[in-house]
């Protein structure tokens, strides 16, 4: 600003000196013309210096032009060019001025031409030997312009004065008004800008400003509590991420969303299985998370039952690459992972191709119930990526663990209930249930099957002579000559005390008689145990077929009872397939 104003202020004075010259000009110009008219040209020298005195001009004199000094001569005071910016502006006729500034004085030189014209009174025309618009002469002043300069100074010494009392009372301002406001947003900024990365323990900055130390201990009392909230938080979430692998991050809003999103995915997975009605629907929802979830192509999960000492292959995702089913899984021996990366062929039971890897995890459901998980790997990468999960997926079946537990309850309890439990041979409530799911789908496919009803001869004489206790022994010993005897397709069942059914799978006559008779033989060689001693007791068989006799199971048991009760008439210790005509009438085959 002050050097704006020094500059107008320098402008404004030439700008003021030269309209001086001008006006000054063109009073010499209308004298000169007067003394001419009135004949007393030779007093002008007085006129000049007297316009001089008046107008406050150190020098100022005439020249004419050649053309004027050809006509009337050089003038009675040598009134010719005396440098070149005369003769310059005698040339062209240009108005000129030349500024000259030292120290401690200023001064400007204004060389201002006189143009000859017949359109003014007196015309010049008169007078002078020229043409419209040739200059006849020039007017050279220098003035002093200290003053103005001094003056210009002076003003902007003042300005400059009240701009600096101005700015001083505006930072006063500032500093007293303004400033503590503008700290305290610099302050916030910076605790917003370490929350974006994680850092909440900076705190708000305040004043002696009562307004600003106010809002600072408000901001801080809710940094304070949103800091503790996400620390507890954190923490306290982080006790359910299983993942040995899990990094934190320095946010932990980062850490909580990370973790909550881990939640929630595996409660919406525990909400879907809770509704699952099979135990191989919750396997099936395993098997999908490690495919869709974690990208898994190649994986096997078995069941093994340790206190049956059952394996089962409950989910395989391509093919299984090992003969855990008839061999000893290692991973469940030691209860810890085997990794073929770690040591080659340490699983004796896998038969896995060149270039693949495997890892196999044991998981604990129950004291009774182990999953093994074998995940197959093609590369080095894709193990890597496969090790970093392992604790992912254990989040997965651990949450699974008690509808397995539950699932597998329910069905130990189905089975006590359709398995008796002297012999673990099927009860007569499976049989009722085998006759309304089982016998409509065996009549559709066209599946027979051979009705076996089997009894002990002179079964009450065993408990009567020896007690209950012999007598279970003697059931116990024919349930398993019965399962012995018949195909892992035919279904063995006590129908009641000493009574048997065994339903042979697609069996033709000729096999049905020879299983019976298999039955038959092998029995009466066995030895009963009783009081030190053992005794030897025989059995009696009745066949019939299903559908060839009836296309009601019932009625086929009916009549394998009957056939039953012919082998009992005949002598018992024989085998005796049903025949028509062993209903006495037609009333009593339709009764059955």
């Amino acid at each position: 600003m002050i050097v704006s104003t020094v500059i107008n202020f320098r402008n404004y004075g030439i700008k003021t000196a030269e309209d001086k010259a001008s006006i000054t000009a063109e009073i010499v110009k209308i004298g000169l013309t007067a003394h001419m008219v009135n004949g007393i040209t030779d007093q002008r020298d007085y006129f000049l210096k007297q316009i001089g005195d008046v107008e406050k001009i150190s020098q100022l004199w005439i020249a004419r032009s050649p053309s004027v000094v050809k006509q009337y001569g050089e003038g009675h005071n040598n009134e010719i060019p005396r440098d070149n910016i005369d003769k310059e502006v005698l040339e062209t006729g240009n108005t000129k001025s030349i500024t000259t500034e030292t120290l401690g004085k200023s001064t400007i030189r204004v060389t201002i031409p006189f143009a000859a014209t017949e359109f003014q009174t007196p015309s010049c025309m008169g007078c002078h030997e020229a043409k419209e618009g040739e200059v006849l002469g020039v007017v050279s002043m220098v003035m002093d312009i200290t003053e103005l300069r001094m003056g210009s100074i002076r003003t902007v010494l003042y300005n400059m004065g009240l701009t600096l009392i101005a700015v001083l009372f505006v930072f006063i301002v500032i500093n007293r008004f303004i400033k503590p406001f503008v700290s305290i947003f610099y302050s916030i900024r910076d605790v917003m800008n370490g929350a974006k990365h994680g850092d909440y323990s900076i705190r708000v900055k305040g004043s002696k400003n009562e307004e600003n130390s106010s809002l600072a201990s408000l901001l801080n009392s809710l940094l304070e509590k949103l800091q503790h909230t996400f620390e507890e938080l954190d923490k306290k979430v982080y006790v359910f991420i299983k993942n040995k692998n899990y990094v934190k991050e320095a946010d932990p809003l980062k850490n909580i969303n990370c973790t909550i999103d881990r939640l929630s995915d595996i409660y919406k997975f525990k909400q879907t299985i809770e509704n699952d009605k099979e135990l191989e629907d919750i396997y099936n929802r395993i098997a999908y998370v490690l495919k869709n979830h974690f990208n898994l192509d190649e994986f096997t999960i078995i069941e093994i039952d340790t206190m049956n000492k059952l394996k089962k292959i409950v989910h395989s995702q391509k093919e299984c690459h090992c003969d855990i089913i008839d061999n000893e899984c290692r991973a469940d021996r030691i209860n810890a992972s085997v990794d073929s990366t770690v040591f080659a062929n340490s699983c004796e039971v896998s038969n896995l191709e060149a270039g693949k890897e495997y890892i196999c995890t044991p998981y604990t459901i129950s004291n009774e119930l182990q999953l093994v998980l074998t995940i197959v790997t093609s590369d080095e990468k894709q193990t890597e990526y496969v090790r970093s999960i392992m604790s992912d997926i254990e989040d997965y079946i651990t949450t699974a663990r008690p509808a397995i537990v539950g699932k597998k309850l329910m069905q130990t309890l189905n089975k006590i209930a359709r398995v008796d439990q002297l012999t673990n041979m099927y009860n007569r409530k499976f049989l009722d249930e085998f006759a309304d799911i089982s016998v409509p789908q065996a009549l559709r496919a066209n599946t027979s099957y051979g009705v076996l009803m089997i009894d002990i001869d002179y079964f009450k004489m065993i408990n009567d002579d020896y007690g209950h206790d012999v007598g279970d022994e003697a059931i116990r010993i024919v349930s398993g000559v019965i399962r012995k005897q018949i195909r892992k397709s035919d279904l063995a069942i006590r129908y009641g005390g000493e009574e048997f059914i065994a339903l042979l799978y697609n069996c033709n006559e000729d096999n049905i008689i020879k299983i019976a008779e298999s039955i038959r033989v092998e029995f009466s060689k066995q030895k009963i145990p009783a009081a030190g001693k053992t005794f030897s007791k025989t059995l009696s068989v009745g066949c019939s077929r299903f559908p060839q006799d009836s296309d009601s199971i019932w009625k086929c048991i009916k009549f394998a009872d009957i056939a039953l009760y012919q082998a009992k008439e005949g002598g018992r210790n024989q085998v005796v397939a049903f025949k028509q005509e062993m209903i006495d009438n037609k009333e009593m085959g339709e009764s059955y």
